[in-house]
């Protein structure tokens, strides 16, 4: 696809904040662009804007979080998801997995609740807070797609207001959830090559 006289490729940019260690996301990248049709990339850290900590509440607003992603997005990126290693709010709940401008550019995750034991009956692909983090990933690029929360409990866009929720669903959409999710997709990328000169 040709935008504005080169050939850019729409991508999906994982972009740490703070002291976060991006290692810790190249164990992720694989399996959520698996789920894509688009590349994803690590981009460099990005600190928190001082004015969106609550000393308070000692947390960070996701919402003003959202904003500065918004602002700093790459001129290729599709999607940007900001991963955290601090405790995140917004207005209305107390604390969140994470969030997302719905049918918008950016996410935002944070590990700080995602941390603990899960059932060790349950296979183990790797660490308990990796896999809780690639399903809140995908769950909230869900979201800025422009996909609601689903029904099914298995499914990754089912609402996970605690950590059994999230360890009880899969890191993969349903089959209702995909199948819209490709429709969505496709009117995104027709919106996009609207709005780019050729």
């Amino acid at each position: 696809m040709k935008w504005g006289g080169n050939v850019l490729h729409p991508t999906i940019y994982l972009i740490p904040l703070g002291d976060f260690d991006a290692s810790h996301l190249t164990i992720i990248v694989e399996n959520i662009e698996t789920q894509f049709v688009f590349p994803l990339k690590i981009g460099s850290n990005l600190a928190a804007p001082s004015c969106a900590v609550d000393p308070v509440r000692n947390q960070v607003n996701s919402n003003i979080i959202l904003k500065q992603l918004n602002e700093v997005a790459p001129s290729d990126a599709l999607k940007v998801v900001g991963i955290a290693g601090f405790d995140l709010f917004n207005p209305i709940f107390s604390f969140v997995f994470g969030e997302a401008q719905f049918e918008g550019k950016c996410a935002v995750v944070s590990t700080y609740r995602l941390h603990g034991e899960r059932d060790e009956k349950k296979p183990r692909r790797y660490p308990p807070v990796i896999l809780r983090l690639e399903k809140e990933v995908v769950h909230e690029l869900g979201h800025t797609f422009g996909l609601r929360h689903c029904s099914d409990r298995s499914c990754v866009m089912h609402f996970s207001p605690g950590l059994e929720s999230v360890d009880r669903k899969s890191p993969f959409y349903c089959p209702v959830c995909q199948e819209l999710l490709c429709w969505l997709v496709a009117r995104e990328l027709g919106r996009h090559q609207a709005l780019r000169p050729t």
